[in-house]
C-alpha cells in the first residue's frame, strides 16, 4: 500500500469513527453482503445486502450512506479486495492512535 492510499484510508477511517471502523474490520468477505463497508454500514454480515442488492450503483449508495466520495469508496472496496492485510494493519494502527488521542485524562493529584 503507498503513502495515497494510506492517506485516502486514513481519511475515511476519520470520516467514519473508531465505533465504525472497528466493526467494519468484523468482516471477513468480499462481496457487498459482507465486506468492509458492509459490516461498518449494518454491524452484522447480510444485514445491508438486501439494500444494496437494490441499487444499480452500489458504491453510489454507501457513498451517501457513509458520506464518503464515492471515489473514496471505490479505492476502499479495491483495497480491501487486493490487500486486506495491508488495510488491516493500517486500521487498527490508526484505531490504536485514535483512542490514544481520546482517552480522557487522569484527574491531577491533589
Amino acid at each position: 500500500m503507498n503513502a495515497a492510499e494510506k492517506a485516502v484510508l486514513t481519511t475515511a477511517f476519520e470520516t467514519l469513527g473508531p465505533e465504525r471502523v472497528m466493526r467494519g474490520l468484523k468482516a471477513r468477505g468480499h462481496s457487498w453482503s459482507d465486506c468492509f463497508l458492509a459490516l461498518v454500514i449494518a454491524g452484522e454480515p447480510g444485514a445491508a445486502s438486501l439494500d444494496l442488492q437494490k441499487r444499480w450503483r452500489k458504491e453510489h449508495s454507501v457513498s451517501m450512506m457513509l458520506r464518503l466520495p464515492v471515489r473514496t469508496v471505490t479505492q476502499i472496496v479495491s483495497m480491501w479486495d487486493h490487500d486486506e492485510t495491508s488495510f488491516r494493519s493500517l486500521a487498527v494502527e490508526w484505531l490504536e492512535l485514535n483512542r490514544v488521542a481520546t482517552a480522557p485524562h487522569a484527574p491531577a493529584s491533589a
